[in-house]
């Protein structure tokens, strides 16, 4: 399966959903993450580890809009500069940009995550 879900807290102790994401997407695996985002994991902060070479099927692309409300914002750590373009695009057609934001490090995303207000 593409997607690996973890819950866990940020540094600062929030809720934390880490999702690491590898090979082919699909909307299979997107449905499932918005189960996740439509239950147990309904507004926590998300975190995803995208593997370098992860790709996203048409259909899982054009599903992932539907999940904007569900979370209180989501980091990407993204280190693939052609990965990182595609999310890019695909965040700017959909407008999900005010919570979601692309890091190269976790780190970095954390600490954007612990910032967020929610």
């Amino acid at each position: 399966m593409p997607f690996f879900f973890e819950e866990a807290v940020t540094p600062q102790g929030k809720p934390l959903l880490r999702i690491h994401a590898r090979e082919e997407v699909t909307l299979a695996d997107a449905e499932a993450l918005g189960a996740r985002l439509d239950g147990p994991n309904k507004g926590w902060l998300v975190l995803s580890i995208v593997d370098r070479g992860t790709e996203y099927a048409p259909a899982a692309r054009k599903y992932f809009p539907n999940l904007q409300h569900k979370y209180g914002a989501l980091a990407a750590v993204v280190t693939s500069p052609i990965v990182r373009a595609a999310i890019n695009m695909m965040t700017r057609l959909t407008g999900q940009a005010p919570n979601l934001r692309l890091f190269t490090t976790e780190d970095e995303a954390l600490a954007w995550l612990d910032a967020m207000k929610i």
